[in-house]
């Protein structure tokens, strides 16, 4: 009934997205996030173009404070300034409810939350993560 030839022994059958990638096992040169791509001689003679991943704010903008922000910035981390360290913030959440250390512990957890970030227990450790 089936009049399809039968796959040669020894190979798998691809999928359409193997195909298109370029084989089974072939990897895609992938580039972080922010780098620059030089553009061929050829294609940039077709009409191609690199869009720039930052656009530079002009100086009127400049003047008024207008500063970069988002993920290709460096430094563009907020930093935040507390007034207890992660170790006391984490001591500061085991004590009573009544007392005043603890609500300034919670207080700067609400304060790390607004720039998403929180603290995390990792091996032992205190560490500021994205959230």
């Amino acid at each position: 009934m089936n009049d399809l030839p039968a796959p040669a022994q020894g190979t798998t059958p691809s999928t359409s997205k193997e195909k298109e990638a370029g084989g089974v096992g072939a990897e895609a040169p992938f580039r972080p996030v922010g780098q620059e791509v030089e553009v061929a001689p050829e294609i940039a003679s077709s009409g191609v173009k690199v869009q720039p991943t930052t656009i530079p704010i002009p100086p009127p903008m400049q003047a008024m404070g207008v500063k970069p922000a988002g993920q290709n910035v460096p430094g563009a981390a907020p930093a935040v300034a507390l007034p207890l360290s992660d170790d006391q913030i984490a001591l500061g959440l085991k004590q009573s409810i009544w007392t005043s250390w603890r609500w300034l512990a919670q207080w700067c957890v609400r304060k790390l939350k607004q720039i998403h970030m929180g603290l995390k227990n990792i091996h032992g450790r205190l560490t500021r993560v994205r959230q």
